[in-house]
């Protein structure tokens, strides 16, 4: 190796060495330069309501409807409504043919006739009586059969008019038919139901809750509906206090404002109180985290992030239930960093620190 080449190799070992120890003097400037605390924002506990709902399905049904049956047993002869007729009240359903009928009104015929004869009878009773032709005995039993005759007209004239009264089926009430089971023809009797006639324009809905959820709901207490993209409010009516065995659950009905629109038998979304708490302490859901399933929050004094584990209730989207660990003076950290930890060095952000806080004590 020449000396030229000596020269060149000891310059380049030269310039290799000073480039390592400049790169561990900067590295180490920087090791030790300042890292700035994380910036936080900060709010205070306030006392409020939590509610939580529940989704549900329920049933629309008429508030008023009536099933209407026959009297008696017959065929049908004429029909005159059909399903979503607007009736009232007393207006013909339909007209059925009924032997008794006929029947009944011969058994009042004759019997009107034995009546005319009765009084004929008394007549010429009474008259001989008054004359002492007829012993008090005679004048007695022809009284007697004259009111027999009588009663048995009566009767018989009755039997007429009812049978004569259930071959005309009418409406009890006023309302829309909801629904016609008979054409002409049909035999009918009175287990058989005609229709059903839902009165008014109010609808309700039933539906049925778990006991937990009929503690929170009181008569008078409103729901939310929906159906068909429309929302719809509801007024709770009735809560039953027997559970059904089938299911297992409560019915509860509500009234529906405006609700001519629902079409009844259709089902409908609600929702109702589930929970609710009032007058607690409430701090944002998203303030509180989990150490091994136990709740916690970090709280701002002394400049300082401090970890305080907390007794939580229910809560919602927004905000959620302290029972124990804070109260309304603490100031609550509610911005997230990966720097918090308990005793790290904070900062409060701009937008915090121009908002009143509650006075710590910094000497503490």
């Amino acid at each position: 190796m020449n000396k030229k080449t000596k020269v060149i190799i000891g310059g380049f070992v030269i310039v290799v060495v000073a480039a390592l120890l400049l790169t561990r003097f900067i590295s180490k400037d920087e090791s030790y330069a300042e890292i700035s605390p994380p910036e936080v924002t900060v709010a205070s506990p306030q006392i409020g309501t939590i509610e939580l709902t529940s989704s549900l399905i329920g049933t629309v049904e008429p508030a008023e409807f009536v099933s209407v049956s026959p009297e008696i047993a017959g065929e049908v002869s004429e029909v005159m409504i059909q399903a979503g007729d607007r009736i009232s009240a007393g207006q013909t359903i339909c007209r059925i043919d009924n032997t008794q009928v006929d029947s009944t009104q011969i058994s009042m015929e004759s019997a009107e006739v034995s009546l005319e004869d009765a009084k004929k009878n008394f007549a010429r009773i009474e008259v001989l009586y008054a004359e002492g032709g007829i012993s008090e005995q005679s004048y007695e039993d022809a009284k007697s059969g004259l009111k027999r005759a009588q009663l048995q007209y009566d009767s018989a004239k009755l039997s007429y008019s009812n049978q004569a009264k259930y071959s005309v089926v009418t409406s009890p009430i006023s309302g829309i038919v909801e629904s016609c089971d008979v054409e002409r023809y049909d035999v009918v009797s009175p287990q058989t139901v005609l229709c059903v006639v839902a009165g008014g324009e109010e609808k309700v809905i039933s539906f049925n809750v778990t006991e937990r959820v009929l503690e929170k709901l009181d008569v008078g207490s409103q729901v939310k509906i929906e159906k068909n993209g429309t929302d719809y409010t509801g007024t709770i009516t009735e809560t039953s206090s027997m559970v059904d065995a089938s299911t297992g659950l409560f019915k509860v009905k509500a009234s529906i404002k405006s609700g001519t629109a629902l079409a009844s038998g259709t089902s409908a979304k609600l929702f109702v109180l589930s929970d609710k708490v009032e007058n607690v302490l409430t701090i944002p859901v998203d303030a509180v985290y989990y150490d091994d399933g136990k709740p916690f929050v970090y709280t701002y004094k002394d400049k300082m992030a401090h970890k305080v584990f907390v007794e939580v209730g229910i809560c919602d989207e927004s905000n959620i239930e302290v029972v124990s660990g804070l109260n309304s003076k603490d100031s609550i950290i509610v911005s997230w960093s990966s720097e918090l930890y308990d005793e790290a060095a904070v900062i409060l952000d701009k937008e915090a620190s121009d908002t009143p806080m509650p006075e710590t004590n910094e000497k503490e």
